[in-house]
């Protein structure tokens, strides 16, 4: 008997904005540090993996330091991310320097979404080492920016369910389909084909670690 395969599911970028919108009003109706925290670090999770089309671990390796001191180097289009030391099974330890749109066309707001997360930290007195990170200082898991991710899917399925495709029918199947490992990339994927994106620009995005190893080749 085959194996019943279900692929993390990509989103519209109607619901990723509905995600997104629904993470500021958690920020903004946080009643403690530790929530204040769960949601700005979610919301930069989410929007870095997005528009940079990561997936997995690969959005938990933003680098609070290398934001700062890269800050001021992009132009008025774009910002420089850095992501932190070993990626894609690479063993020098290094920054990768990924230039990244300020706002995409659909509107979401990349400087945004990180400078809130450097100036919460820097409120902390902490302005190096991983961005991602909770409130006392401990590394994240892509479990639980599935966890904070589901939370507000699950909310929006009780309340908007016009968001969701018909295939998601039960809040069961929403948990199964809808994860932070692949779901932002996926959705990343399926703006890019909507944007008539060429497969070969989608496939050196995917694969930015080979690209960066070939050195231009």
């Amino acid at each position: 008997m085959g194996q019943d395969w279900r692929p993390n599911k990509g989103m519209t970028i109607d619901l990723l904005k509905r995600v997104l919108e629904e993470a500021d009003l958690r920020i903004d109706g946080a009643v403690s540090p530790l929530e204040v925290n769960r949601w700005i670090v979610f919301h930069t999770y989410a929007v870095v993996s997005y528009v940079l089309s990561l997936r997995g671990k690969e959005g938990l390796l933003l680098d609070l330091e290398g934001l700062h001191r890269f800050w001021e180097s992009g132009d008025a289009t774009y910002v420089v991310v850095t992501l932190q030391g070993t990626v894609k099974g690479e063993s020098n330890d290094r920054d990768h320097r990924l230039p990244c749109v300020k706002m995409t066309t659909s509107g979401v707001d990349v400087k945004a979404s990180l400078a809130r997360r450097m100036t919460h930290k820097t409120s902390l007195d902490v302005i190096d080492g991983p961005a991602i990170l909770d409130e006392k200082g401990r590394s994240y898991t892509t479990k639980d920016m599935t966890d904070s991710f589901q939370e507000i899917l699950e909310d929006l399925f009780d309340t908007e369910r016009h968001f969701f495709p018909p295939d998601i029918t039960s809040k069961d199947i929403l948990r199964e389909r809808y994860q932070a490992f692949r779901s932002f990339r996926r959705t990343s994927d399926t703006r890019a084909a909507e944007m008539e994106v060429s497969p070969s620009d989608v496939d050196i995005v995917n694969r930015w670690e080979s690209v960066e190893k070939a050195q231009g080749r």
